[in-house]
């Protein structure tokens, strides 16, 4: 084999190194968390629409991230609660004292008491980015827990209240330390991340036009009587089932399940199972799925 060959061999297995380099993703650094201690200390104090949560900040030079899990602590004080849904996990811009705007939101997750319950957002959400910090991550609740020993609510560690890492949304109050407002320990929360931008010739513009490859727009009108309209973008053609569900995680309807070219879609749903019958009033929440990801939005009927 002459240098020349050589010298072109060894030049192509370089280019394509590179290559695969660029394209892998970043591997996963350690969970933030806010809590340093253990134990699972119940607060059943929170009325349905408040929040509870942490302020959680990576090292400066890891932004962008891409935020791929949040796990948080459930219980209730006696154990054997059923499982239940809850209105959704929220990520916001900002820390205290004043979190800021919503960047993205997990509805209608299910949480199993006695346990430390984990969500990928990047199976549901896609890819969710955070570009800087500090962030907080809470839980709003669906259900009133507040006196009730019996409910499962958010838990926190015994190992004392880290002053500005730990959030509640009181209702008519807004927002607050957790710590100030008499919790004795750190919310048991922590996200797993990687860093966005960990090596050399990631393409910027594919992470930026992938953040959400499909989601769910918005449903209008919410709640509804008569019918909604469910509108969803693609960015490229792919197969998409869209499927509603009752507070139970019960399935009562499908409304697509096939390719759809990219662009903005909208469905048409007027409440009704795939009989035709009315569905009751109440929460119903719209599951769509692509092979990568699902996102869930959740819709009223009122009858």
């Amino acid at each position: 084999m002459s240098s020349k060959f050589l010298f072109r061999a060894i030049g192509l297995a370089i280019l394509i190194l590179s290559s695969n380099l660029a394209a892998q993703e970043c591997p996963e650094e350690s969970p933030l968390k806010n809590y340093t201690g253990t134990g699972s200390i119940v607060c059943p104090c929170f009325v349905a629409g408040e929040e509870a949560g942490a302020v959680l900040n990576a090292p400066a030079e890891h932004y962008p991230i891409q935020v791929l899990r949040i796990g948080l602590g459930w219980s209730s004080q006696f154990g054997g609660a059923p499982r239940q849904v809850e209105e959704a996990i929220h990520i916001y811009e900002a820390g205290l004292p004043n979190p800021g705007a919503r960047l993205y939101s997990l509805e209608g997750p299910y949480l199993t008491d006695g346990a430390i319950n984990e969500f990928n957002l990047e199976s549901q959400l896609g890819k969710v980015i955070v570009d800087s910090g500090p962030f907080t991550v809470t839980l709003q609740f669906f259900n009133t827990n507040a006196g009730d020993p019996f409910a499962p609510s958010m838990v926190h560690d015994g190992n004392g209240c880290q002053t500005g890492k730990n959030v509640i949304y009181a209702i008519p109050d807004g927002w607050m330390n957790a710590c100030a407002a008499g919790a004795t320990g750190d919310w048991i929360l922590y996200a797993v991340y990687r860093r966005v931008n960990c090596t050399t010739g990631t393409d910027e513009e594919y992470i930026a036009s992938n953040r959400v490859p499909a989601f769910l727009w918005n449903a209008q009108p919410n709640p509804f009587s008569s019918s909604t309209r469910i509108d969803f973008f693609l960015s490229k053609e792919a197969k998409i089932r869209v499927d509603v569900y009752d507070i139970r995680g019960s399935k009562v309807a499908t409304l697509a399940d096939s390719n759809f070219p990219p662009g903005k879609h909208s469905i048409m749903w007027e409440g009704r199972s795939p009989n035709s019958a009315r569905l009751a009033s109440g929460v119903y929440f719209v599951e769509l799925r692509r092979d990568d990801f699902k996102t869930v939005k959740k819709v009223i009927i009122a009858r």
